[in-house]
């Protein structure tokens, strides 16, 4: 894959971390799962001896994944934990071939917020729940992924609960 190519998914990785991360645990507890937190990956560490960081981000993204299609519905409708297949595959694929693209910075409170407000762009003031934020079509786009990062960062700085989602008609 060329940089050009890899870009989009770097972002969407770091994305998926931060809110991953955010919304476990002790920070938010959205979904019931410790496996980002020191003993998380401590625990990790030990079953996983060749990448404790990438097995504790794919639970907490599976645990992360479930909460969404609970609250917004799997007919339909894509959100940072499911995505269309070819790009599931890709970020897979990704990370999975460099580890390293998950960036540890992101595993703070203040480290996934910063690069949530960096991505973002801009602060807004959504509504609680389930948010359709485009087309699937806008799902791993520049926009579409700025679009999730003003959601997410919102409601973690709002300590509410607020879930975009992508859906066949805009």
């Amino acid at each position: 894959m060329s940089p050009k190519q890899t870009q989009p998914l770097i972002q969407l990785g770091s994305l998926r971390l931060a809110v991953a991360c955010l919304g476990s645990g002790p920070c938010h507890a959205w979904w019931r799962c410790d496996f980002l937190s020191e003993t998380g990956l401590a625990v990790a560490a030990y079953n996983f001896p060749r990448n404790p960081l990438l097995a504790s981000f794919q639970a907490t993204s599976l645990a992360a994944k479930h909460y969404h299609d609970e609250s917004i519905g799997r007919r339909g409708s894509r959100h940072l934990f499911r995505l269309p297949t070819q790009i599931e595959v890709g970020l897979h694929q990704h990370i999975s071939q460099r580890p390293e693209a998950l960036d540890r910075s992101l595993l703070t409170k203040g480290g996934a917020m910063s690069f949530l407000a960096l991505l973002a762009e801009c602060e807004i003031d959504p509504p609680e729940g389930p948010v359709q934020v485009g087309g699937l079509d806008d799902c791993a786009s520049k926009e579409g992924l700025s679009e999730m990062a003003k959601h997410y960062h919102a409601a973690f700085r709002a300590g509410r609960m607020v879930l975009p989602y992508f859906a066949a008609a805009k």
